[in-house]
């Protein structure tokens, strides 16, 4: 599991010009789990889901979305 940084999650999903439902839907998530991600209600994923999330949003770096 890995710690994800909620700000840059939505950071990056609004500068790529997406809703949640969008990243939702291309990162293969449900549009709830998601919003718990940003919220920060959630933030350990699984290496496969950092992998979704940075494939939705077009990072090639996995650590930009990872906590410091």
């Amino acid at each position: 599991m890995v710690m994800i940084d909620r700000r840059k999650l939505r950071r990056l999903r609004q500068e790529s010009g997406m809703n949640q439902l969008e990243l939702a839907d291309r990162s293969g998530l449900s549009f709830g789990y998601v919003g718990h991600l940003e919220r920060g209600t959630r933030l350990r994923v699984s290496p496969r889901v950092l992998g979704a999330l940075c494939d939705a949003l077009g990072v090639q770096d996995r650590t930009e979305l990872m906590a410091s």
